[in-house]
């Protein structure tokens, strides 16, 4: 199994420490859009993982001005359906497709919203029962309290439902609920729409 260098060493080095970060940041994520629970090996996750960064509860304002969003962004990993162990990274070869999410702001932020991330085209490649991990990565800054020497920090996670990838697995349809979700980020322009039959959005980039 191939070992994980450069970003994706830092990475996956902090994503072991799971919560251990989280009092350095002023943002929590909640999954909005799970993945499919079944996907043939090498499909596109349809419909695409989509997550939202809230402010927490406790924080005072002040607080939440000295770390803007713009240093931070979304990770997706893939683990284990107990979410225990790592898979990928370290495999390079097991999932593909946009791992990394930019924090998207909305222009009319409304219930403590921050923004969202997606993760479009994922695929995995091989059968079996996995999740998604997605983990809220922190870049610290010159004026930051934490060592540059650092590098990346996670400041929290959160897991999607179980993937079950399979040969027989049946197309995806997309839910009422999700449906509704995909029509409100489009009409907040945080999403474009898209022809797509299978999936009312296109990318968000």
């Amino acid at each position: 199994m191939n070992e994980p260098s450069g970003l994706a060493a830092d990475i996956s080095r902090s994503e072991s420490a799971g919560q251990a970060h989280s009092a350095l940041s002023p943002y929590q994520m909640h999954v909005i859009i799970d993945p499919p629970g079944e996907a043939r090996p090498g499909d596109s996750l349809i419909p695409a993982p989509t997550i939202v960064v809230r402010f927490c509860g406790h924080v005072q304002e002040e607080a939440v001005q000295a770390q803007d969003i713009t240093n931070y962004w979304a990770f997706a990993s893939l683990v284990s359906e107990d979410g225990r162990i790592a898979l990928a990274p370290p495999s390079t070869s097991l999932i593909s497709g946009r791992l990394v999410g930019t924090i998207r702001e909305p222009n009319d932020a409304e219930d403590g919203e921050v923004g969202y991330a997606r993760f479009k085209d994922l695929c995995i490649h091989q059968p079996g029962r996995f999740r998604l991990r997605i983990s809220l990565m922190r870049m610290p800054t010159a004026d930051s309290d934490v060592s540059e020497a650092a590098g990346v920090l996670n400041t929290g996670n959160v897991v999607t439902r179980v993937i079950h990838v399979h040969d027989g697995a049946q197309v995806p349809l997309l839910g009422a609920e999700e449906r509704n979700i995909l029509t409100s980020l489009q009409g907040r322009g945080i999403i474009r729409a898209s022809n797509s039959p299978s999936e009312s959005e296109d990318d968000d980039a």
